[in-house]
C-alpha cells in the first residue's frame, strides 16, 4: 500500500509539470506584484472595512449642509470663472517651448507603445514635424468639446511607457496622457497640426493636444448659454447622449434648457454644425442621472456621488475612460459647484490648507479626525490625493483611486502591490504585509488636509 501512494504522488507530480508547461503563458511584463493576503490588491482594510460610503454616514450630520445656502450663488459664480477661464482669454498663455520639451524628453527616451513594443527613435521627430511649432500659435480661437476627448502631450493617441517591467511602469502610466475632458468643456484652441487633426487647446484643467474630431468652434451665441449660472451636471456614469454617440459621466457639465421635473432634466448638449461651428441640442437625460446645479452638498448626496464610482478600474489620466486619485476628486465635487484643479498637489492647496508633515503617525490620525471634516475634507501626499469619509474604530477613513503600494521583496527589488480601483481605506492599509508596512504605509506620507468646506 505505501509503494502505491509513492508511485501515485510521483505520477501525478509528474502530470502537474506536464499541465503547467502545457498551459503556460507568456511571462508578464507587468511590473512585480507582492503577494497579498486573499487575492489581488486586497488588503486587510478592503476586506474588512465597508466599501459603501454610506456606512460612513452619521445620523446627526448626513443631512446636515456643508456649504451654507446663501453661500452657494458664489460657490456657482467661482465654478463659472474657473470652469469658463479659456473663454476669457485673449491670447494663449502657453510658451512655444513648453510644447517642445516632451518632444526632446521623447527623442531622448522613445519608450514603448501598444503591447509594450519599443517606440523608433525617430518617431519624436516625426511627431514633432506633424506638430509644425515653428509657427506657433497659429490658431486662437474659442472652442468646445463635442464628445469625451483626451488632452495629449503630443498629437498621437498613440501612448508611450516607460520600461514596463519596472515598478510603476508601463501600462497605465501613458506620459502623454494629461488629462480626460467630457464633452461641453470650453477650451482656447490655440495651434492646429500640419494636417489639421490635431489641435493645441488650453482647458481650465491644462494644455495639450486634442482631436479635431471632438472640438468645434463656438460663437457668441453658445458662449452666452453657458455663461449663464442654469447648468445641470451628471451624477451617474456612462448616460447615453445619442446627439454625440457616446455616454457621459459624472463631472460632465451642461446648460439647463429645459424644464426640471420627476422626468429628467433638459440641457443643451454641443454638436458640431454644417458650418464647423458648434450648436447645441436640447437632450432629456432621464431622472437620477443630472441634478441642477449646485446640488446639496451634504455628507449623503457625496456619498451617493461617490457610491457611483466605487470599485472602478484606475486610469492614469483618464486613460481608457477610468480615473486616477486627483480626476475621482475632481469629478466628485464637480455637482456640488467645485471645479477643483486636475492634479493633486494642486487640490492639496486649495481651500483651507492644514499642515501635518511632521507629525507622528498617531497624531496625523488624532488631527484628520479632529480637523477634517468628512466628505468635505482632501487628504494629501506628495503624488497621491483621498477623501476623508469619517472613522473606523478610531481611524480616519479614506475614499481614493489608487494603483497600489510600494514594495520591498526580500531580495531587496522594489515593487508594487497593486490595488488598481477606488476603495475605502484607512491609511494605515497594508501594513498587515510584511513587503508593505509598517514603513510603505500611506500615513507616513501623508502631509496635509485641504478643508473645503464646513457645516454651517
Amino acid at each position: 500500500m505505501p509503494e502505491l501512494l509513492k508511485r501515485f504522488s510521483v505520477f501525478a507530480l509528474l502530470l502537474a509539470l506536464l499541465l503547467s508547461f502545457g498551459c503556460a503563458k507568456p511571462p508578464p511584463v507587468a511590473p512585480p506584484v507582492q503577494p497579498v493576503p486573499t487575492g489581488p490588491g486586497e488588503v486587510e482594510d478592503i476586506r474588512v472595512l465597508p466599501q459603501d460610503l454610506n456606512a460612513y454616514l452619521r445620523p446627526d450630520t448626513a443631512d446636515r449642509p456643508l456649504v451654507a445656502k446663501e453661500q452657494m450663488t458664489l460657490r456657482l459664480e467661482g465654478f463659472l470663472q474657473e470652469w469658463l477661464k479659456p473663454w476669457s482669454l485673449a491670447k494663449t498663455s502657453v510658451q512655444r517651448r513648453d510644447v517642445e520639451k516632451i518632444f526632446q524628453a521623447y527623442e531622448k527616451r522613445p519608450g514603448f507603445g501598444h503591447r509594450n513594443v519599443r517606440h523608433e527613435p525617430s518617431s519624436a521627430a516625426s511627431l514633432l514635424a506633424v506638430a509644425d511649432l515653428r509657427t506657433f500659435p497659429n490658431a486662437v480661437r474659442k472652442a468646445i468639446t463635442i464628445r469625451n476627448t483626451n488632452q495629449r502631450a503630443m498629437p498621437t493617441s498613440e501612448p508611450r511607457f516607460l520600461d514596463p517591467s519596472q515598478p510603476g511602469e508601463g501600462y497605465p502610466f501613458d506620459y502623454l496622457q494629461h488629462t480626460a475632458l467630457p464633452p461641453a468643456t470650453p477650451l482656447l484652441v490655440v495651434h492646429a497640426s500640419r494636417d489639421g487633426a490635431w489641435l493645441y487647446a488650453e482647458s481650465a484643467l491644462t494644455h495639450g493636444w486634442v482631436s479635431a474630431a471632438d472640438v468645434a468652434y463656438v460663437d457668441e451665441n453658445v458662449i452666452r448659454e453657458f455663461s449663464s449660472p442654469r447648468l445641470a451636471a451628471v451624477i451617474r456614469d456612462n448616460v447615453m447622449v445619442a446627439e454625440i454617440g457616446q455616454g457621459v459621466d459624472i463631472g460632465a457639465v451642461f446648460p439647463l434648457a429645459g424644464p426640471v421635473d420627476s422626468g429628467g432634466v433638459t440641457v443643451a448638449v454641443p454638436v458640431r454644425g454644417a458650418s464647423g461651428l458648434a450648436e447645441l441640442r436640447r437632450v432629456r437625460l432621464p431622472a437620477g442621472t443630472a441634478v441642477p446645479m449646485p446640488m446639496a452638498m451634504t455628507p449623503r448626496n457625496v456619498a451617493a456621488v461617490g457610491n457611483v464610482m466605487m470599485r472602478q478600474p484606475y486610469g492614469w489620466g483618464g486613460l481608457d475612460d477610468r480615473r486616477d486619485c486627483s480626476a475621482l476628486t475632481h469629478d466628485l465635487f464637480v455637482p456640488f459647484g467645485f471645479y477643483l484643479p486636475r492634479n493633486s498637489a494642486s487640490q492639496a492647496a486649495y481651500g483651507g490648507s492644514v499642515p501635518l508633515g511632521d507629525l507622528p503617525g498617531d497624531q496625523k490620525e488624532a488631527a484628520i479626525i479632529h480637523q477634517g471634516v468628512p466628505f468635505a475634507t482632501l487628504v494629501w501626499m506628495q503624488g497621491h490625493i483621498m477623501v476623508y469619509v469619517g472613522q473606523y474604530k478610531g481611524r480616519p477613513v479614506v475614499y481614493h483611486n489608487m494603483w497600489g503600494f510600494r514594495t520591498f521583496g526580500e531580495n531587496g527589488r522594489d515593487g508594487r502591490l497593486v490595488v488598481g480601483r477606488a476603495v475605502v481605506t484607512t491609511l494605515r492599509a497594508g501594513e498587515e504585509v510584511p513587503a508593505v508596512g509598517p514603513s510603505h504605509i500611506l500615513l507616513n506620507r501623508v502631509r496635509s488636509l485641504s478643508i473645503l468646506s464646513r457645516p454651517y
